[in-house]
């Protein structure tokens, strides 16, 4: 066979470049696809951890669903008689469609919808979740058939203490109705994300997909998934002709695991450009390389191609809509291409000889220059980082950069080539969204604060208020009904007890008005100067003419004058003395001290005081200690609540301490109103 002879002028020389161009060209691309196959592993990972994040809120919702029952069931269903109304109420406020009340025994008190059949039966040895909560243990149920609806649910049962022995109080969500589904919609900001919760027998508790059957489980809604699970609880599997990512994990808890699955085209669609560009990066070199090697046997053609090759870069370089910038190994621009100039804000012949820390902003300096140093030393070959341009009219430019090192035939750095993508919009952006999400969570956790409120002042008003009243009436019916043959004494009894039951009644709707004053924020102070021992006095006065209770009083002979509302502190007083007349014992003293700044008024009783584990919350709305004489007396949980509210509207403050050696002591400190004081003195105002 005849060589041809332009290959013997300029072929046979290109060989052995040939041969390199070759090896580099196999090089370059297995560098890219393990570049490439480190980016998807890095993106799985940021996956796996968002099914992380979203595992540990269902943990989160699970446990604070479960607290928020059991403080309401503590809160509304311990009466020893719990009403079917009490119990709608209840279950309404809570948000539960469908629930049931049991007692220690297992046997149906009340349930929602109202079912008369089912109330005395025995229910909680048909469901494992009721045992576990008769046993003492909140428990969440797998998918069951509902007690009250023959229809699918998962439920939450919670045990509670009352007087009559632990009671059991179980709320159960429809499938199709569970309000997990809407949240999964929105957790995974990926394209056709699917999202599904199932329980220890593949019974799909909620999800994002509709369900296909009356009784869906994994197996008839993803089957691949399904198989997929059984052998790892995260990979890949095909599904449809296409591959998909899916990762589990198990919520602490409960019996249920949470899955998330979505295309590999989707969840590494970020990777597309970059993998583009990268082969395009590769695909370029590589006929840079062969021009080179056919530069070498001919000298014509190699000319013509070098021009073409700059043609080309020059092209790509200034013509890309990513920022590009060419450094000396010290940092210093030696090429802008336009995009890169319009980032920083100059001219490209303004950029050309300044260092890049010219235009970086003083934060972001430090990090790049440890990188930097690292690629020049050879320990890295580029780098990837986040980092801020200042412009010269002082914007500030947030931006993503790839930088690579340039090496020469002795493996000395020459060149950083530096891509930037401009990313401000794009970041300010996700805070917004970041920023909105956390107003909608805050809003959400306002409204749910205020049905929390609501709910409890209409468990207060169908119990607490209906007392008194229902009393009034029924004595009332029996005096007209019966006058004539009760004796005079019972008749002034009869009528003794409807006036103290109006005066219960009474008060409840004055502490009712004065909580809905404190939540408009209507409630205003007007302090005056009083002396503080003669408003003790008359209180106590007041006090014992409406109970009967005998009081002492210990009080200075100098002056006690304090800057308060005279008509609030009585409110806070008469709510002090009745607290200690109805939970303590006498004696009852009321003690009056000067201090340098200010007058304390502290009201003691020789009770059994407030249970240690109670005193954090004795100052809340609607509280009431679960053990001592609180659950045998009755009361509304707001007396201590509203004086709190009061002394702080008044400037006051109010505090607890134990009686030594027993007994509660609550103290109201006053500030002074020395005679030497500056404070304008306000208008006089009649003290009651």
């Amino acid at each position: 066979m005849r060589v041809p002879r332009g290959f013997r002028h300029w072929g046979r020389p290109a060989v052995v470049p040939l041969v390199v161009w070759l090896l580099l060209v196999v090089l370059g691309a297995s560098v890219l696809l393990w570049q490439q196959d480190n980016s998807r592993d890095a993106v799985a990972e940021r996956f796996d951890s968002g099914v992380t994040t979203l595992g540990d809120f269902m943990t989160g919702f699970v446990a604070e669903a479960i607290e928020r029952q059991r403080v309401q069931a503590q809160a509304t269903l311990a009466d020893p008689v719990v009403t079917a109304r009490d119990f709608e109420r209840a279950v309404t406020g809570i948000g539960y469609p469908a629930a049931v009340l049991l007692d220690d025994e297992g046997r149906v008190l009340q349930v929602v919808p109202a079912d008369p059949t089912s109330i005395g039966q025995d229910v909680a040895r048909r469901y494992d979740h009721l045992k576990s909560a008769l046993a003492g243990q909140p428990a969440v149920s797998n998918v069951v058939d509902s007690a009250a609806r023959a229809i699918p649910v998962v439920a939450f049962a919670v045990p509670f203490e009352t007087p009559e022995g632990r009671r059991v109080f179980s709320g159960a969500l429809p499938i199709r109705a569970s309000p997990l589904a809407a949240y999964f919609t929105s957790a995974l900001s990926l394209d056709g994300a699917r999202v599904q919760l199932d329980d220890a027998h593949g019974a799909v508790v909620a999800g994002t997909q509709p369900f296909t059957t009356t009784e869906p489980t994994l197996a008839n809604q993803n089957a691949p998934l399904d198989e997929a699970l059984t052998r790892a609880a995260q990979g890949r599997y095909r599904a449809d002709g296409v591959w998909w990512r899916y990762a589990s994990l198990a919520v602490p808890g409960t019996p249920w695991r949470l899955s998330a699955t979505v295309r590999e085209e989707v969840l590494f669609a970020s990777l597309a450009n970059t993998e583009l560009a990268g082969r395009a990066a590769v695909a370029g070199a590589a006929l840079v390389g062969l021009g080179v090697v056919a530069a070498l046997g001919r000298a014509r053609a190699n000319r013509r191609r070098l021009l073409l090759s700059e043609n080309r870069f020059r092209k790509v370089f200034d013509g890309s809509r990513i920022g590009m910038v060419l450094t000396d190994p010290d940092g210093f621009c030696l090429r802008v291409n336009p995009a890169a100039s319009k980032i920083f804000g100059q001219d490209e012949e303004r950029l050309l000889g300044r260092h890049v820390e010219q235009f970086t902003h003083p934060d972001d300096v430090g990090p790049a220059v440890d990188l930097v140093r690292d690629a020049k030393e050879g320990r890295i070959d580029g780098f990837d980082l986040d980092k801020r341009f200042v412009r010269t009219d002082g914007e500030i430019v947030e931006a993503s950069i790839t930088c690579a090192v340039l090496r020469d035939e002795d493996d000395r750095p020459q060149y950083f080539a530096t891509q930037i993508v401009d990313v401000t919009e794009r970041n300010a952006l996700e805070r917004e969204r970041e920023r909105s999400q956390a107003e909608s969570a805050r809003r959400a956790a306002e409204l749910l604060d205020a049905n929390t409120h609501l709910a409890d002042v209409m468990a207060m008003l169908s119990h607490d208020v209906r007392q008194p009243l229902a009393k009034i009436v029924g004595l009332g019916e029996l005096l007209l009904e019966e006058w004539g043959n009760i004796p005079e004494h019972a008749k002034t009894n009869d009528v003794r007890r409807m006036t103290v039951a109006g005066h219960r009644a009474n008060e409840l709707v004055t502490d009712i008005l004065m909580l809905a004053q404190f939540d408009a924020g209507a409630m205003m102070a007007h302090p005056v100067r009083v002396d503080l021992a003669t408003v003790v006095k008359e209180a106590v006065v007041a006090h014992h003419v409406s109970m009967g209770t005998p009081i002492s009083i210990i009080a200075p002979n100098n002056d006690t004058t304090g800057l308060a509302d005279p008509g609030q502190l009585q409110l806070i007083l008469g709510n002090l003395l009745t607290n200690a007349s109805k939970y303590g014992r006498p004696p009852i003293e009321v003690t009056v001290t000067n201090t340098e700044e200010l007058v304390e008024i502290r009201v003691a009783d020789n009770g059994e005081g407030v249970p240690p584990d109670f005193v954090p919350h004795l100052f809340d709305r609607f509280a009431r200690a679960g053990s001592g004489v609180a659950t045998t007396t009755a009361g509304t949980g707001l007396g201590l609540y509203l004086v709190r509210q009061l002394a702080q509207a008044g400037g006051l403050d109010v505090s607890y301490e134990p009686n030594e050696p027993h007994g509660a002591a609550f103290t109201v400190s006053v500030p002074r109103a020395l005679p030497s004081s500056r404070l304008r003195e306000p208008e006089p105002q009649l003290v009651p």
